[in-house]
């Protein structure tokens, strides 16, 4: 499967390259939280100094929390779904990093949990008031 991942920017500077597209290939049978854990070990996301950038990643619906003083993200609740409910279509699946800044991660995990579990996905920035 293809996947097409795109990230938001962290600083002035890193707006050169916005939005940070990149594609990928991997196994269409490969499951998503696999998926996630590979973009994670890739390096796309960008580090910051002071070592805590946030990020969550949403296709369609919100699919979990990356950190960077994490070793691998956290799924969400909806990481779980089916590939036709996230941002899938003709064997292309998109995935876009949202940055929440240095925002503790438990508290944008917390966040993100409870509101997909409410069913009121998908605007992750709108869940977390960003």
């Amino acid at each position: 499967m293809r996947i097409i991942l795109s990230r938001e920017s962290v600083c002035a500077g890193d707006d050169v390259d916005a939005p940070h597209s990149k594609t990928i290939s991997l196994p269409t049978d490969m499951p998503i939280l696999e998926v996630l854990s590979v973009i994670s070990k890739s390096g796309y996301l960008a580090r910051i100094a002071g070592g805590k950038a946030t990020w969550s990643a949403v296709s369609n619906v919100p699919l979990a929390v990356f950190a960077q003083q994490w070793s691998e993200p956290r799924a969400l609740p909806a990481a779980h779904s089916q590939l036709e409910q996230m941002n899938f279509r003709d064997s292309t699946l998109k995935i876009h990093f949202i940055y929440h800044a240095q925002r503790e991660p438990e508290t944008v995990f917390a966040e993100l949990s409870k509101n997909t579990v409410a069913g009121l996905c998908c605007d992750a920035r709108s869940q977390l008031g960003n």
